[in-house]
């Protein structure tokens, strides 16, 4: 067995090569004035969260996703880069030439040495959970609920299956760590896939000579006497060679087709070789200034490279959350726990629910959320099911930074409009007629009024009018940013005043 790298089995205080966290990241503004802490982006924004959406073309990868990205390596954060075309690995090679980065990337793909056995890691990771089986479960669920959601699948009406997949899992997984003091999926597959389907069969001995489950069974059994593993060690025996076999044909061929359904395509090929063999590389290494990319890109390798960064990115996440020592004060973290950032453009492949949960409190772990993505229909879609929309939003509200670049969608553009909101405003009206009787004939009638309205402060054509970059445009990228509890201000001659968004232009051209 493999010993884990020594970024996951040891971590070191980093000295401090950040910024602190209200120095600024980004200077943003309308017309181009600089030294306005007010306008300052910070770190402390950042840890809120950002959310970029902009169409096709809008120029939001290049406008303020690569400002952003520029600003992270520039501080000298760690980050994990998840992608989805082709072409975002060169992107990420160039933001770390122009900032002197490189010697930091690792680029996760096929041919490179990298390996991240994912079992093995959350088995001998640090932390007082590493090893917990449930912990090992909710791997297997984050990816299978990108799957569903890749195949149209709601999800709410199968806790049964859910619940019986869970323990199918958990009694597999304890069964490989009582018998090898090791996990991997490959283990699992033969575990799962040896299992006798009834009664009889497991009380057969042509089975117990051809199973490896019952290879297992016996193995552990021999290794927990007297320790404190042993009444799991009768649970997970009567699992296999009781209660699964006696399960209704139809429900164990289901829960043991979702497992192997999900697993077969991390048992092949590529998959195989970087998730389910060696352990070289981890989370961890973020956390001393290294930017993970995984070039899979769903785009090239479909599902398979969906599942496969859905993964590590849980994975990461729960790293992340964990990091901070219980107690530490906030001036203590600033100094000594090195911010980590998460970017992915194309957002909607990756988002799961558990997104919402760690932006909750990603501030507290110095974490950077950033996502791209086109409009706030491919998140409904990508969610899927009846509650899409309320989880969408409550996902959004969670990413207090939304930078809005040009998009032609209705549904995105009416909820930017909302969310920085409306003001008082009078509309006034007036007329002129003239009689045509006989009586009073050519008098001009004159009246006028007003009425208070309640208007939006940023009309929803304004975000189809941005402009998008490129040589027509001058390079220049227009976006309006609205932080959620933020007063922006702006100058007027003499005056300065301050509103809830600012209107920022992005600058397309190289700067080395």
């Amino acid at each position: 067995m493999s010993k884990p790298p020594a970024s996951i089995s040891a971590q070191s205080t980093p000295s401090k090569d950040w910024p602190d966290d209200d120095e600024a990241l980004l200077e943003l503004s309308p017309n181009g004035e600089t030294n306005l802490p007010e306008n300052y982006w910070c770190l402390n924004d950042a840890f809120q969260g950002s959310q970029i959406f902009g169409g096709t073309g809008s120029g939001k990868s290049s406008g303020s996703g690569r400002a952003i990205a520029r600003a992270f390596l520039e501080a000298n954060l760690g980050g994990l880069v998840l992608t989805a075309k082709t072409d975002e690995v060169l992107a990420w090679r160039e933001y770390a030439k122009m900032t002197g980065r490189e010697k930091d990337l690792i680029i996760v793909e096929e041919g490179a040495p990298y390996r991240f056995n994912f079992l093995r890691y959350e088995l001998k990771r640090p932390g007082v959970g590493a090893g917990h089986t449930e912990n090992l479960v909710n791997l297997f669920c984050s990816v299978l609920e990108a799957a569903e959601r890749k195949q149209g699948q709601s999800g709410s009406n199968d806790s049964y299956w859910q619940r019986t997949l869970k323990q199918l899992l958990r009694n597999a997984i304890d069964l490989s760590v009582m018998a090898a003091n090791d996990v991997d999926l490959p283990t699992l597959y033969r575990i799962i896939t040896s299992a006798p389907r009834t009664i009889d069969e497991a009380a057969s001995e042509t089975w117990r000579n051809d199973s490896a489950c019952y290879a297992m069974l016996e193995a552990a059994k021999t290794k927990v006497i007297g320790s404190n593993r042993a009444g799991d060690f009768g649970l997970t025996s009567d699992y296999w060679m009781r209660e699964f076999p006696g399960l209704a044909a139809e429900t164990r061929s289901v829960v043991v087709s979702t497992f192997t359904s999900m697993a077969d395509c991390f048992l092949r090929g590529m998959l195989r070789n970087l998730f389910c063999t060696d352990l070289n590389f981890g989370p961890e290494d973020t956390f001393t200034g290294k930017i993970i990319v995984l070039n899979l890109p769903v785009k090239e390798y479909n599902e398979l490279g969906q599942f496969s960064q859905v993964l590590f990115k849980f994975i990461w996440q729960r790293a992340v959350e964990r990091r901070i020592p219980p107690g530490a004060a906030r001036k203590e973290t600033e100094q000594t726990i090195r911010p980590v950032f998460l970017f992915a453009d194309e957002s909607q492949f990756f988002v799961t629910s558990y997104d919402t949960l760690f932006q909750s409190t990603a501030r507290g772990s110095r974490a950077c959320t950033v996502y791209l993505t086109q409009n706030l229909p491919t998140y409904f879609a990508a969610l899927g099911g009846a509650n899409s929309r309320a989880e969408a939003e409550s996902f959004l509200g969670n990413l207090q930074t939304k930078f809005f670049h040009a998009n032609g969608d209705p549904t995105t553009n009416n909820w930017a409009s909302e969310s920085i909101g409306r003001t008082r405003q009078m509309q006034y009206y007036g007329g002129v007629s003239q009689n045509s009787g006989p009586v009073g004939a050519g008098k001009l009638n004159q009246n006028a009024g007003g009425s208070l309205i309640y208007e939006y402060l940023v009309q929803p054509q304004i975000f189809t009018m941005l402009r998008t970059g490129g040589e027509e445009c001058d390079m220049q990228v227009d976006c309006i940013i609205f932080q959620g509890g933020r007063r922006w201000v702006l100058l007027d001659e003499e005056n300065r005043m301050a509103q809830n968004f600012i209107r920022h232009t992005f600058s397309q051209r190289y700067e080395g």
